[in-house]
């Protein structure tokens, strides 16, 4: 097959050298496309967290876009969300770079980022507050007769009632406690007005703040357990994982804020 043809002074392509450099020229401008793609696959990370549902569904999905936002257009964020009490319980998979959890704020090593500290309140909806608002202002040992909504099985470590009681009295008779199976329809039961839920100020704050619940008492009883985060071993290799890591603190756990006068809030 010829491919060239000289003439004089100069060499041409014959006809079927024209087809042999069409053909060459597009394998080639598909080998610069596949390149160029295999870079962009690389440079668009992925940073996989995984989290218990409760803080995945009550906390992460609140600051999911600020996340995305401060990670950039080229980064994946991926929530993975499994049922498990501590760091122990969980299955840490191969793709996972940061893992949350709960643990006792008792000799915590130094590469666990706190995400908040576990605060409890009694909560309820406006209008059962409203029907017994006489009740409710008296001290909590005449609370005997409210129904009382409590998970059927705590995860292990998590505060219960008897903790909030422990602080601020225990109702007589010994209440009535109703007991549900998952946390999150727990809450709605109580934005039904079925009864006092226990509230984590993390978990309600969305309800608090849209006034589907209030709380009973001013002030929420502070327990010696925390929600952690840390990177696992892959996530270490991953310079923008950390960048997540202390982005996910920074947006759950702001800096206090400063008032005019120049006093924390």
């Amino acid at each position: 097959m010829k491919l060239f043809e000289r003439k004089q002074h100069s060499i041409n392509l014959t006809a079927a050298g024209e087809v042999y450099r069409h053909g060459i020229a597009t394998g080639l401008n598909r080998i610069a496309a596949g390149a160029l793609s295999a870079q962009n696959i690389q440079e668009s990370d992925t940073v996989t967290i995984l989290s218990p549902s409760s803080v995945s569904h009550l906390v992460l999905v609140r600051f999911y876009a600020e996340l995305r936002l401060a990670l950039g257009r080229d980064v994946e964020v991926r929530i993975l969300t499994e049922n498990y009490d501590g760091l122990e319980d969980c299955r840490i998979g191969d793709d996972v770079d940061i893992i949350i959890f709960y643990h006792d704020d008792v000799d915590t090593p130094n590469d666990w980022v706190t995400l908040f500290k576990e605060e409890i309140n009694a909560v309820c909806s406006p209008d059962f507050a409203s029907a017994h608002a006489k009740t409710l202002s008296r001290p909590v040992s005449k609370w005997g007769k409210f129904p009382f909504l409590r998970i059927a099985r705590s995860p292990r470590g998590w505060a219960t009632w008897h903790d909030w009681f422990e602080s601020l009295g225990y109702p007589i008779p010994r209440p009535q406690f109703i007991s549900i199976d998952d946390y999150f329809l727990l809450l709605e039961l109580a934005v039904e007005g079925q009864g006092l839920a226990l509230g984590w100020r993390h978990f309600i704050e969305r309800h608090l703040k849209e006034k589907k619940l209030v709380s009973v008492r001013d002030s929420f009883v502070k327990c010696n357990r925390s929600c952690f985060a840390r990177l696992t071993r892959r996530g270490r290799r991953q310079p923008r994982a950390g960048i997540c890591l202390d982005t996910l603190a920074t947006l759950i756990s702001p800096p206090p804020e400063i008032n005019s006068s120049g006093l924390l809030n």
